[in-house]
C-alpha cells in the first residue's frame, strides 16, 4: 500500500501506524495541493494493489483528514435509562439529525453500550455434534435471507417474487438448523424430495428426526439451541465517558475543513433548539459542555476592542497636533469607509472575520492616519504660506501624491510574498491578515489624495488655533536657525565627522541589536491560554478498559478537587459501533484515554500552573505504569506541530532491536540536559500474545489451510458477526462465540474445533498446531517505507526553549549511528527552522519589491538603498521592546518586522523626495537637508505618536486570543519608535555622505543642482 501510494503526484510525506487489526496510513500533500484531486489519486493507486490484500480486511478507506482538526462542540446526554437505551436515542434523535446540518462533517459518539444478539456455543456440545463454529456462522448466514426472485407478468401488472427469510424474533434465533452429516442424508434423498413433492419431504425429515433422537449415527439434525445459548445482550465494552464524573454518552462534532466554525455551530444550535421538545419527551437531558466557537468570538471581540481603543485614543492624540478638533475627525472619517470597502472585498474574496483578518484591518486603518497625516500637513503648510482653501488642497495633494502611493505600494509589496509565495502554516496563518492591509492600503490611498483634501477646504485656517502652541513654533523655528548656524560654521570635513558619528552611533544600534535577538528564546507561535488542556493517558498495550478506568478515575477526581477547575470530560476507549460515519483516522484504544479539562472563567492561575498543580497532587498516586502527558492547547495551530512536544526526534532504520537501542541512548542524552522533562518513545511495552504455529504436514493431513484455523480462532475468540437481526427498522448484530468459560484461559485454545474436510469431522486445534506464548510488538510506525520511532519530550517552565534545543542538537550530532539509521531532530524546533527561513525568505523579497518600486519613483537606483537604511536601524527598536517585554521570537513577532520592512520606509520616502525638492530649488546640500527635516519632523512624530499609541492596547494582549496579536503589536511599537529617532537623524547623513562621495566620484551620476538623481 505504502509503495503504491508513494507514487502519488504532490505528496509531501507518508506515515503509517500499524496495530492489531488496523493500519492507516498517512499522506500529506503540500498547502497548495487540491486535496479532492489528491484523495481521487490515492483511491486510484489503492485499487490497483488492493486485490493482493487479505480477503478478510475489507476494502482500504481514503478519508480526508485535516491535522488542524478539533470538534467544534462537544455534547453531553444524560437520561434515566439503561447504557443502550441512552445510546441508541442519542444516534436516532441527535447524531442522525446534526449530520444532516449544513457544514457539519461528523458527530462521532462515545461512550454507551451497543445492543447485540450473542451466540454462545459451549466447545463441549459443539465436540458431540461434531460442529465446528464455522458451520454455525454459516448455518445462521444462511438462515436469515431476504433475497428477490424475479417479477411474474399477469395482465396489466407485474408482480415482484421474493423470498423473505428473515428472523422475526430472538429465540427463533435457536432453532437454526446447522447440517453435518445430515447433509448426505438430504443429498440421498434430494431425488425423493423432487418425486414426493412436499409430503415426501416432510416424512423423510420426520424420519431423520426421529432417528436423531434415538442416537442413530451420521444421522443427525442439530440446531444452534443444541450446541448454545442465543442471548440478547450488549457488545463487550470499549467505550466509557464520564463529564464532572457522571457517566454519559459524548458527542464530538467535527465541522468540514472549509466550514466555518462560528455558523456551524450557530446552526447545531439552532437544530438542537428545534428537537427540543423530542428531546425533552424521550427523557434525555443535553448538555453543551464544549463550545470553540466561544474563544473564536471572545478573540474577535477583543482585537475588535483593542483596534477600536487604539483608534479612538490615536485620533485624540492627533488634537494636540493640529489644534482643532475638525482635522483629526476628516482623518477618522476615512477609517469607516476604508472598513466598509474592505468588507465589500472580503464578502467577494470570501474571506471570514476572524482575529487574523480583523487584525490586518486594524493595522491598515493604523496606515490610513499616517498617509492622512501626510496629506493635511503638507495643506496645512501651503494654506500657511498663503494659498487658498482650494488651491493649497489641490496642490498639497499633488506634492505628496506619488509619495503617498509609493509608500503604500511598499507596504503592498510586503504583503503580497505572504499570500503568493509562503506555503505551510506561515501562509496559511497571514493569508486573510495580508490580504486585509493590501486591501486597507488600495483604498486608503484614495481616501487619502482624494477625499482628504476635498474635506479640508471646508477647514478655515483659523481652525487650527496656531495661538495655543506658538511657544512650540518658536521653539522648533529656533532650533532649525541654531541647527543651520551649527553646520555653517564647520567645514565640510568636520560636517563629515559630525555626519559619520550619526552614522556609527546607527550601527553599533544595529549590532547590539543582533547581540539582544541572540539571546531571546524562540518559539513558532505565541502561547494562547485557552482556559482548557488535554491529559493523555496511555496504559501497557494488552491492559483492560477497567484498569484504565480506575488510572483515569484517580486523575478525574484530582483535577475535580481544584478550585478553578470548571469541569471534566473523560473518553476511554472508542465506540464500537462503526455504522454512519463513526469511523475516523484516529481511535482510543481500551488502554487509552483523553481527559479534557475546562477552566473557569474568571480564575487567578494560568493553565500552565494549574497542570503544575495536577501534577504535584498525582505523585503520591504512584501511577508509574500509566504514562501520563498533559497538553496544553496554547495555538490554533498546535494539531500541525509534530506532536504537539517542543521536542521530536525521528529514529529511522529497519531493525526494531536497533532502533529502541538508539532511542534508550537519545533517552539519557535529553535527560542529562537540564530543563528537559517528559521523556517518552513511541515503541511501548511489547504486546503479550498466544501464537499458534501450524504444522503444515498435520494441516496437510487433515485437508484444514491456515486460513481455515486463523478465521475458527477470531470467531472463537473474538466472536464473528453471522448477520444482522432487523428490529423497529434498526440492524443488529448477531454475533457467534464460544461462551466465557471456553474461552478465558489461554490453555483453551487448543481446544477449540476446526473441520476437517477429509475426515469430515472436526479436530481440535492442538492436533494440528503447537500454541506458544510470546510478545509482539504493540504498534509498528513508518515513515516514507522506513520504519520510524519516535522519542518526544516537554521543557519544563523557566528554560528558554532556544537553549534547551540548542544543547540537545549538539548531543544529537555527537552521537555515532549505525550504517542506514538516520537521526532527525524535529517537533517545534524544526517548525522554528522552517517558519523563521520562511519568514527571512518573505523580508528578503520584500526590500528587494521595495527597491523596485522606489527606484521607480525616484528615477535612481542610490536613493532607495539610502531610504532602507532605515529597515535595519529600526531592530534596535524591536529588539529592545521584545527584551523589556519579555517576548520570544515567534512568526508573529518576524511579521511585526517583515510589516516594519514596509512602513518605516514611509517617512523616509516622504522625506527624501522633500530634500530633492528643495535641492531642485537651488538649495545648499546640508541646509536642505536641515530644511526638509524640520518641515517633516512634526508629520514624522505625528503619524509615529497614532501609530504606537494606536498599538497599544493591541500590544497589551488583553482578553482572550489577544496573545495571539501581542508580540506583532511590540515588535512593531519598538521599530517604529527607533526608525522615527533614525529617519531623522541618520538618513540625513548618509544621504549627505552618499551624495558628496558620488558628486565627487561621478558628477554625471547625481546632479541635483539641475534635476533628480539620474
Amino acid at each position: 500500500m505504502e509503495e503504491a501510494i508513494s507514487a502519488t503526484s504532490g505528496l509531501r510525506e507518508l506515515k503509517s501506524v500499524s496495530q492489531e487489526g488496523k493500519s492507516t496510513i498517512f499522506a500529506s500533500f503540500g498547502w497548495n495541493e487540491n486535496i479532492e484531486f489528491a484523495a481521487l489519486a490515492v483511491r486510484e493507486k489503492i485499487d490497483l494493489v488492493k486485490e493482493r490484500l487479505p480477503k478478510e480486511s475489507g476494502d482500504p478507506m481514503v478519508l480526508k483528514f485535516d491535522p488542524l482538526s478539533r470538534p467544534v462542540m462537544i455534547l453531553s446526554v444524560t437520561g434515566k435509562m439503561s447504557p443502550a437505551d441512552l445510546k441508541l436515542l442519542s444516534e436516532k434523535i441527535l447524531k442522525e439529525n446534526i449530520e444532516k446540518v449544513e457544514g457539519v462533517a461528523s458527530a462521532s459518539i462515545s461512550g454507551g453500550l451497543d445492543r447485540e444478539i450473542q451466540v454462545e456455543l459451549d466447545q463441549g456440545r459443539l465436540q458431540n455434534a461434531r460442529v465446528s463454529i464455522l458451520d454455525v456462522i454459516d448455518a445462521i448466514d444462511r438462515s436469515n435471507i431476504s433475497y428477490p426472485a424475479g417479477s411474474i407478468k399477469k395482465g396489466l401488472y407485474e408482480y415482484l417474487i421474493r423470498t423473505v427469510g428473515e428472523f422475526r424474533s430472538v429465540p427463533e434465533i435457536g432453532y437454526t438448523v446447522i447440517t453435518t452429516d445430515v447433509k448426505k442424508k438430504f443429498q440421498q434423498h434430494a431425488d425423493t424430495f423432487l418425486e414426493q413433492g412436499t409430503k415426501g419431504a416432510r416424512e423423510t425429515l420426520d424420519t431423520l428426526r426421529q432417528e436423531r433422537e434415538r442416537g442413530v449415527p451420521d444421522k443427525r439434525l442439530v440446531m444452534v439451541r443444541d450446541v448454545g445459548a442465543v442471548k440478547d445482550g450488549f457488545h463487550e465494552r470499549t467505550s466509557i465517558s464520564r463529564y464532572n464524573g457522571k457517566e454519559n454518552i459524548s458527542i464530538a462534532i467535527q465541522k468540514q475543513g472549509s466550514a466555518n466554525t462560528v455558523k456551524v455551530v450557530e446552526r447545531v444550535k439552532r437544530e438542537l433548539q428545534f428537537l427540543k421538545e423530542d428531546i425533552e419527551a424521550r427523557g434525555l437531558h443535553v448538555e453543551l459542555i464544549y463550545d470553540h466557537s466561544i474563544f473564536i468570538k471572545e478573540s474577535i471581540k477583543s482585537v475588535r476592542d483593542a483596534a477600536v481603543a487604539g483608534g479612538v485614543i490615536a485620533m485624540l492624540c492627533l488634537v494636540p497636533f493640529f489644534g482643532n478638533w475638525a482635522s483629526p475627525l476628516i482623518v477618522a472619517i476615512g477609517i469607516p469607509i476604508t472598513t466598509i470597502g474592505v468588507f465589500f472585498l472580503f464578502q467577494l474574496q470570501g474571506i471570514t472575520l476572524n482575529t487574523m483578518s480583523l487584525g490586518g484591518l486594524a493595522l491598515g486603518t493604523g496606515m490610513i492616519v499616517d498617509t492622512s497625516i501626510v496629506v493635511i500637513e503638507n495643506i496645512f503648510r501651503l494654506r500657511e504660506q498663503g494659498k487658498s482653501l482650494v488651491d493649497s488642497a489641490i496642490k498639497g495633494a499633488e506634492e505628496v501624491f506619488w509619495p503617498v502611493v509609493t509608500s503604500n505600494l511598499t507596504t503592498i509589496a510586503v504583503f503580497l510574498p505572504m499570500i503568493l509565495l509562503i506555503p505551510g502554516v506561515a501562509g496559511q496563518l497571514f493569508k486573510d491578515l495580508s490580504w486585509a492591509v493590501i486591501h486597507s492600503q488600495i483604498i486608503a490611498t484614495f481616501v487619502s489624495v482624494g477625499l482628504v483634501p476635498m474635506l479640508l477646504t471646508y477647514v478655515p485656517l483659523s481652525a487650527k488655533k496656531e495661538s495655543k502652541a506658538p511657544k512650540a513654533a518658536v521653539s522648533m523655528e529656533t532650533m532649525k536657525n541654531k541647527a543651520k548656524a551649527y553646520f555653517a560654521s564647520l567645514n565640510p570635513k568636520g560636517q563629515n565627522q559630525v555626519f559619520l558619528s550619526i552614522i556609527g552611533i546607527g550601527v553599533l544600534s544595529f549590532l547590539l541589536s543582533l547581540l539582544i535577538f541572540r539571546s531571546l528564546d524562540t518559539e513558532v507561535l505565541p502561547k494562547v491560554d485557552q482556559g482548557q488542556f488535554l491529559i493523555h493517558v496511555n496504559l501497557p498495550v494488552g491492559s483492560t478498559i477497567e484498569a484504565t478506568d480506575e488510572i483515569v478515575s484517580t486523575i478525574e477526581q484530582e483535577a475535580r478537587a481544584v478550585k478553578e477547575v470548571e469541569n471534566v470530560t473523560v473518553t476511554i476507549g472508542s465506540s464500537s459501533s462503526s455504522k454512519g460515519g463513526e469511523i475516523t483516522v484516529e481511535t482510543l484504544r481500551p488502554y487509552q484515554a483523553l481527559v479534557l479539562v475546562g477552566l473557569k472563567e474568571k480564575r487567578k492561575h494560568s493553565s500552565a500552573e494549574i497542570v503544575s498543580d495536577i501534577k504535584k497532587r498525582l505523585e503520591p498516586h504512584k501511577l508509574q505504569k500509566a504514562e501520563i502527558e498533559f497538553v496544553l492547547q496554547e495555538s490554533e495551530f498546535d494539531f500541525a506541530q509534530a506532536g504537539g512536544k517542543p521536542i521530536v526526534v525521528e529514529i529511522k532504520g529497519y531493525d526494531l532491536e536497533e532502533l529502541t537501542k538508539l532511542a534508550r541512548r537519545i533517552e539519557k542524552a535529553a535527560l542529562s540536559i537540564p530543563g528537559i522533562t517528559e521523556v517518552l518513545n513511541d515503541i511501548g511495552e511489547p504486546s503479550p500474545e498466544t501464537k499458534v504455529e501450524i504444522d503444515r504436514r498435520k494441516g496437510a493431513l487433515f485437508a484444514i489451510s491456515a486460513r481455515d484455523i486463523s478465521l475458527t480462532m477470531k470467531a472463537g475468540i473474538e466472536g464473528a458477526v453471522a448477520t444482522t437481526f432487523k428490529e423497529a427498522g434498526r440492524e443488529i448484530d448477531v454475533r457467534v462465540r464460544l461462551e466465557e468459560k471456553d474461552r478465558k484461559d489461554i490453555s483453551q485454545i487448543g481446544n477449540l474445533l476446526v473441520y476437517s474436510n477429509a475426515l469430515e469431522v472436526p479436530v481440535q486445534l492442538k492436533e494440528v498446531g503447537a500454541i506458544k506464548q510470546g510478545y509482539g510488538p504493540s504498534e509498528i510506525r513508518r515513515k516514507d517505507q522506513i520504519r520510524t520511532v519516535l522519542v518526544t519530550a516537554a521543557i519544563e517552565k523557566g528554560f528558554k526553549e532556544k537553549n534547551v534545543l540548542t544543547k540537545f542538537s549538539k548531543e544529537l550530532d555527537a552521537l555515532e549511528l549505525p550504517k542506514d539509521y538516520t537521526v532527525d531532530l524535529t517537533g517545534k524546533a524544526k517548525e522554528v527552522r522552517e517558519s523563521f527561513r520562511l519568514i527571512g525568505f518573505a523580508i528578503a523579497l520584500a526590500l528587494i519589491l521595495n527597491y523596485m518600486i522606489m527606484a521607480a519613483q525616484f528615477e535612481s537606483f542610490l536613493h532607495p538603498l539610502i531610504i532602507m537604511f532605515t529597515v535595519p536601524l529600526s531592530l534596535i527598536g524591536v529588539a529592545l521592546a521584545l527584551l523589556l517585554t519579555h517576548t520570544a521570537i515567534s512568526i508573529i513577532s518576524l511579521l511585526g518586522v517583515l510589516i516594519l520592512a514596509g512602513n518605516v520606509v514611509n517617512n523616509a520616502i516622504v522625506l527624501i523626495d522633500f530634500i530633492n525638492g528643495a535641492r531642485r530649488e537651488g538649495i545648499e546640500l546640508v541646509e536642505a537637508c536641515v530644511e526638509s527635516i524640520f518641515v517633516r519632523f512634526r508629520p514624522i512624530v505625528m503619524s509615529t505618536t497614532t501609530s504606537v499609541v494606536g498599538l497599544i492596547p493591541l500590544a497589551l494582549g488583553l482578553g482572550k486570543g489577544a496573545e495571539l496579536q501581542a508580540p506583532l503589536a511590540i515588535a512593531m511599537i519598538g521599530g517604529l519608535s527607533s526608525a522615527t529617532f533614525f529617519t531623522l537623524c541618520v538618513i540625513p547623513s548618509v544621504y549627505i555622505l552618499v551624495t558628496r562621495f558620488f558628486d565627487r566620484l561621478f558628477p554625471v551620476f547625481i546632479d541635483e543642482g539641475e534635476g533628480e538623481a539620474a
